[in-house]
């Protein structure tokens, strides 16, 4: 179940501090990065999508978005918030992250054939351990780029 709230740059922008002490009082914390910023807890996760002016350093909208298995207090408390604050409400009907895994599994294995080093082969040919670790290591790291991304596309 996902909600999705929307608003202008300037109206979460008076209105974060509360955002935020709404969060830490539902026990969400901060996991994401600047690119990437999100909370989240074991059952529960709100994603922030931010359209910003590089150019004026200005926020121009932001979204923030509920996500969890069922209705909870916090995302009674997120309306009562976003009504305040005078931010838009709205169910987003598009799958969670939990719904299309196994879309998102089935694509990574399609990803392994093409992408995943072969150790067997690399050490037949003689390459040194030092890089094939190198290349397993280079291997997983774009793996979970891959997630993400796939994630990303099937949720939105």
């Amino acid at each position: 179940m996902r909600f999705r709230f929307e608003m202008d740059g300037d109206v979460y922008s008076k209105n974060k501090d509360s955002f935020k002490r709404l969060l830490a009082k539902h026990g969400l914390r901060w996991r994401g990065s600047l690119e990437h910023p999100f909370w989240g807890s074991p059952t529960e996760r709100v994603n922030a999508i931010f359209d910003r002016d590089a150019e004026k350093d200005l926020l121009r909208g932001a979204a923030l978005v509920w996500e969890s298995a069922g209705k909870s207090p916090l995302l009674e408390d997120l309306k009562a918030w976003a009504w305040e604050a005078g931010a838009k409400v709205t169910e987003d009907r598009s799958p969670s992250a939990e719904e299309v895994t196994d879309e998102v599994e089935q694509a990574l294995r399609y990803w392994d054939i093409v992408w995943k080093p072969n150790i067997d082969s690399l050490k037949a040919q003689g390459r040194p351990k030092a890089w094939i670790d190198a290349d397993v290591q280079r291997w997983k790291r774009q793996r979970q780029e891959r997630r993400r991304e796939l994630i990303g596309q099937a949720t939105d």
